[in-house]
């Protein structure tokens, strides 16, 4: 005879919402299903890209009251919206809502002008007015839980075009281990120094032996997409347990190197059909998307490289950007 039972597991496990259903939310889904977690969405449209496989409300980030309630169904709010103002997030800690990373950290991510200030107290190496001409790009992804427990993943050279990010080369080839490890350093400084709760971007300019820090962003970041596929525990689960204060995952990668190429429109709107050139092409090939409108110029996913061998791993994801968008033609 079998007893059946409600064990009451599912009431362990919380619910963590988001405000915004991009697809930093979408890859926020997978390890949130791995760990048992609830997401809950706050989309502006049932069309957007975490939206379309995760449970959601709809409703605009403006409204206070339609916030308030969506915060009662959830143990932990974060935000993947950047338009979100500052002044909703400060509303809804006075509302006794938990908000991570909370507003005394996101000021520095929207008023560049206080976040130079604060760093200047403790990093020197702040101001980037005067420097024009910068040698190359980085970031340093850092996460940090309540109770100070911090880890970095490798620093990531960023290559951009007409502004946008187009691929991103972990560990950074473009600075020595002395520098990399300097800019880990800082940027665990600054997470602390801001008491950063979650997951956050430092991106930095680099001229000589210098580092200049440019923006900090408080959230997952593109320049560590590479990490869903080359690293130990991805930056979307650490900021799950970071901002739960769960003990933080080992960020180390899995291969000696990962190229990360974004996914960018052009002229080709058929996503899926490319698989079958590329997947032949390239088996190791990891792709991401974002299931977003095919629109030109705008990024919609992402394709990921692992491996030793750095020149090849560039060249195959440049090409499946490249054959993706409508560039290259085979």
């Amino acid at each position: 005879m079998w007893c059946i039972y409600d064990s009451g597991v599912n009431e362990r496990f919380p619910t963590v919402g988001i405000i915004g259903a991009g697809e930093l939310a979408r890859m926020t889904f997978a390890p949130a299903a791995a760990l048992g977690i609830n997401l809950l969405l706050f989309a502006q449209s049932s069309d957007e890209s975490a939206a379309q496989i995760a449970p959601h409300t709809v409703g605009d980030y403006r409204d206070l009251s339609a916030l308030r309630e969506f915060a009662t169904k959830c143990d932990v709010i974060t935000i993947e919206d950047e338009r979100v103002p500052l002044s909703v997030v400060k509303s809804l800690e006075i509302s006794g809502v938990k908000v991570s990373p909370g507003s005394h950290s996101l000021q520095y991510s929207q008023d560049k002008a206080a976040m130079l200030q604060k760093l200047a107290q403790t990093n020197p190496q702040i101001s980037v007015e005067e420097l024009i001409d910068f040698e190359c790009e980085i970031a340093v992804t850092v996460a940090r839980s309540a109770h100070g427990q911090a880890t970095t993943w490798a620093p990531t050279q960023t290559v951009k075009s007409a502004g946008i990010c187009i691929m991103s080369i972990a560990p950074a080839p473009c600075i020595s281990q002395d520098m990399a490890e300097k800019a880990q350093q800082l940027a665990l400084s600054t997470a602390n120094e801001i008491s950063l709760i979650g997951v956050m971007a430092v991106e930095f300019f680099v001229k000589g032996d210098a580092l200049f820090i440019n923006t900090l962003t408080m959230r997952t970041h593109n320049s560590g997409h590479w990490t869903i596929d080359g690293s130990r525990t991805s930056q979307f689960e650490q900021h799950l347990r970071a901002i739960l204060d769960l003990p933080l995952g080992d960020p180390a990668m899995t291969s000696r190197f990962a190229v990360m190429a974004n996914i960018v429109a052009g002229e080709k709107s058929d996503m899926y059909r490319p698989y079958l050139h590329l997947m032949a092409r390239n088996p190791q090939l990891k792709f991401h998307q974002y299931k977003k409108e095919v629109r030109k110029g705008q990024i919609i996913g992402h394709v990921t490289a692992v491996g030793e061998n750095l020149p090849e791993l560039i060249e195959i994801a440049e090409h499946a950007s490249g054959y993706m968008s409508g560039e290259i033609d085979e």
